[in-house]
């Protein structure tokens, strides 16, 4: 095997004998398919969820004879204006690595020497405690591994089988746990008996993690209640609602989530923009919608940081693939409002 054929990093994983995951560490923790991966690299799709324009992914690898012995590399790329990959980027860690593991890089026994190719990198990253807790969820059950050592009392607290005062000593990790396997009915069906009984700050870090996982529809349910009810209140608690966002942004029942988005942006909260953030941030796709859009901008354009507030997230939505057209259009409606007219004259004039 020779280098020049090593042209990306799935050849070079590939080349190796490495079997590999890929997730995503930028806008959540989620797995990539090694197929839209292999086309990202190859510059074929924008980067599905780029954050700050950067492509921000984890790679969890092993060899095949050896399953209990795991390596992670956490990378970051630039993209360019369309969301592309920067492959001089890529390139040029490729080379830097040829140049210290060697072509085989399992071929290593040292898992030191593997996970410390990167050292000095300028494409390494190390994430953050709340992001690692939710890598590490999403990579264990992904290899079908077992969870952390934290599960079992973060599984005991969830589904109130210990004092709810007692949320002290929850471990971030089993928590992050908990949250992944919310696809789980059995365990979904006891933490909703649970939600109601919560204290906030246990609520806020479940869902927090949540928004890695891809919960069932019956927690779902559960929490458009909860946001229901939350909004009824003569002060909705905005961490509340954005909370109850964030845990159902990446569940596949989409027409909920849409449901959810539109009571938000409905109800007078929406001024604020850390709601209106979350939204953007986090539930992009149900505003794929044309008249979900439409309402989105409209609400964003009276947001209470004004311009600066207007400018920034839209700037960030519409850096999201099929975001951009969608905004435009919704910018560009002859029935827009003055106040979203008077923004978009800013913005482009």
């Amino acid at each position: 095997m020779s280098d020049n054929t090593i042209t990306t990093l799935s050849d070079f994983l590939e080349q190796s004998g490495a079997h590999y995951r890929v997730f995503d560490m930028g806008r959540r923790v989620t797995k990539l398919s090694a197929k839209k991966f292999t086309r990202f690299e190859a510059a074929e799709v924008p980067y599905p969820y780029p954050f700050q324009r950067t492509a921000l992914f984890g790679i969890i690898f092993w060899h095949p004879q050896f399953t209990d012995r795991h390596y992670v590399w956490f990378l970051k790329f630039p993209l360019d204006e369309q969301g592309l990959l920067i492959q001089a980027a890529r390139d040029e860690f490729l080379v830097m690595v040829l140049d210290r593991v060697g072509e085989c890089l399992l071929a290593a026994a040292d898992g030191n020497y593997i996970e410390g190719a990167l050292k000095d990198s300028p494409y390494s990253f190390n994430p953050r405690e709340d992001r690692m807790a939710a890598f590490n969820a999403q990579a264990t059950k992904s290899l079908s591994l077992k969870a952390s050592s934290f599960y079992e009392a973060a599984f005991a607290y969830f589904t109130g089988q210990k004092s709810f005062d007692s949320w002290q000593v929850l471990g971030m990790q089993g928590v992050a746990d908990v949250a992944v396997r919310t696809d789980d009915r059995a365990l979904t069906k006891a933490i909703i008996q649970t939600l109601p009984q919560l204290p906030p700050q246990p609520f806020h870090m479940l869902t927090s993690f949540m928004e890695n996982a891809e919960p069932a529809n019956n927690l779902v349910e559960a929490l458009q209640w909860r946001l229901k009810n939350e909004l009824e209140q003569n002060q909705p608690d905005m961490a509340e609602i954005c909370a109850c966002l964030r845990a159902v942004s990446n569940s596949s029942a989409q027409g909920i989530v849409e449901g959810m988005v539109k009571q938000v942006l409905c109800s007078d909260i929406s001024r604020h923009i850390e709601v209106l953030a979350v939204i953007a941030g986090r539930c992009w796709k149900v505003l794929e919608e044309p008249e979900l859009c439409q309402l989105y901008v409209e609400r964003l354009a009276i947001n209470e940081a004004d311009y600066e507030g207007f400018s920034h997230i839209l700037a960030d939505l519409m850096y999201m693939p099929a975001m951009r057209d969608k905004v435009m259009s919704a910018l560009r409606n002859p029935n827009r409002s003055a106040e979203l007219t008077q923004q978009v004259g800013k913005m482009f004039g």
